[in-house]
C-alpha cells in the first residue's frame, strides 16, 4: 500500500511517530549543546559541525521518518525536515538561553544543510532501499565524531570593513562638538533598523569623549547595562576622530549574545573612525567606519550580518548626529 493509499489511522501513527522523533532530536541537539559543540574552543571542527555537519544529520534522519518507504516526492519532504530542524535547534537554543541574533544568524545554514541531509537520504532511498534505515540512522554518530577531533584546526579569519555616510545640513564646525559629547539618546531618535527593533540590540544612550587629542577615551553606553570604551587614536579638529575599541566587560555579550561578543574568538570588533568632509553651500559628510575580525567557517556569510546588524546601528547614530547639527544650526 502506497503512502497515498493508507488510512486516516495510519497518518495519526505517523505523527505520533515524528513527534516522538521529534524530541529525540531535540535531546541530541541538547546534548551536542552541552557537550561544547558551539563553544569556540571547539575550533574549526566544532564551528563546522554547529553549523553545518549537526543539521545535515538531524535533517537526514528527519527525512527518513517523514518519509520511511522513500516514495513522497522529496522536494517538499526535504524542505518540511530544514524547517522542522529549525524548530529542534530554536527549542534548544532557548533552553540553553541563546541569544536572538544567533539563532537568526544561523537560521539560513541550518536550513540549508538539514535540506541538504534530506536529499541524501532521499537519494540513498533510491539506491540502498534496504539499507535506508541504517545509512540514516547512522548519521547521528557524525556530529559527535567530529566534535571529538577538538581544535585540530583553527578557524580561518578575514578582516571586514563597514562604512555608512549622511550629508547634513551643517558646517564641520557644527557637527564636531556633536562626536565629542553625544549625550542623553532617547528611543524616538534615529532610524528603525533590523539590529535594534527587530533583534532588540540595545539603542546608544551617550558617547562622551574624556581628554582631548591622542589618548583621549570616548565612553559609551548602550541600553541600561551595556559599556564600553572607544581610545582615540586620532584626533583632527573638525576633520577626522579614530579609535580603537576597548571592552572592558563583557557586557555586550552578557546583554545581546555569548557567542558574538564583539573581543571573542569568532568575532573582534576593532577599529572605527568618523570623518568629516565639506560639501560647500554649509553642507557636510559624516562618514563612520567600523572594522572587525571574522574568525568562524563562514566568514564571508558572516559579513553578510556584519553590513545589516553594524550598518544599521551606524546608520542610526549618524542620523541622530544630523538631526542635532541640523537643529543647532537652525
Amino acid at each position: 500500500m502506497s503512502e497515498i493509499e493508507r488510512p486516516k489511522g495510519a497518518w495519526i501513527w505517523v505523527g505520533a511517530r515524528l513527534l516522538r522523533v521529534f524530541f529525540l532530536l531535540v535531546l541530541v541537539a541538547g546534548l551536542f549543546y552541552a557537550l561544547g559543540g558551539t563553544d569556540s574552543g571547539a575550533g574549526l571542527s566544532g564551528g563546522f559541525t554547529a553549523l553545518f555537519a549537526l543539521p545535515f544529520c538531524l535533517g537526514a534522519i528527519l527525512q527518513y521518518v517523514i518519509s520511511p518507504a522513500g516514495t513522497t516526492d522529496a522536494s517538499w519532504t526535504a524542505a518540511l525536515a530544514g524547517f522542522l530542524l529549525l524548530a529542534v535547534m530554536v527549542i534548544v537554543g532557548v533552553f540553553f538561553r541563546e541569544g536572538l541574533v544567533c539563532i537568526v544568524f544561523l537560521a539560513v545554514p541550518w536550513w540549508l544543510s538539514a535540506w541538504l541531509g534530506a536529499l541524501l537520504v532521499s537519494g540513498l532511498h533510491a539506491r540502498f532501499r534496504q539499507r535506508a534505515v541504517l545509512h540514516s540512522a547512522g548519521l547521528i554518530i557524525l556530529p559527535f565524531a567530529l566534535l571529538l577531533l577538538g581544535p585540530l584546526a583553527t578557524n580561518p579569519t578575514h578582516h571586514f570593513e563597514v562604512r555608512r555616510s549622511v550629508v547634513i545640513e551643517a558646517e564641520a564646525e557644527r557637527i564636531w562638538p556633536h562626536l565629542l559629547t553625544l549625550d542623553g539618546l532617547s528611543d524616538d531618535e534615529g532610524v528603525w533598523t533590523i539590529a535594534q527593533d527587530v533583534l532588540r540590540i540595545p539603542r546608544p544612550r551617550s558617547a562622551l569623549v574624556v581628554g582631548e587629542g591622542v589618548g583621549a577615551v570616548r565612553l559609551a553606553r548602550w541600553g541600561e547595562h551595556i559599556g564600553f570604551e572607544e581610545h582615540v587614536t586620532g584626533w583632527s579638529q573638525n576633520s577626522e576622530l579614530a579609535w580603537r575599541f576597548v571592552f572592558p566587560d563583557d557586557s555586550i555579550a552578557r546583554h545581546t549574545d555569548a557567542h558574538i561578543g564583539p573581543d571573542s574568538d569568532f568575532l573582534g570588533i576593532e577599529t572605527g573612525s568618523y570623518t568629516l568632509t565639506p560639501l560647500g553651500d554649509g553642507h557636510t559628510r559624516l562618514t563612520l567606519m567600523t572594522r572587525y575580525r571574522a574568525s568562524s567557517p563562514a566568514n564571508h556569510y558572516s559579513a553578510v550580518w556584519g553590513e545589516i546588524i553594524l550598518g544599521g546601528i551606524q546608520r542610526n547614530i549618524l542620523t541622530v548626529i544630523a538631526d542635532r547639527s541640523e537643529a543647532e544650526a537652525g
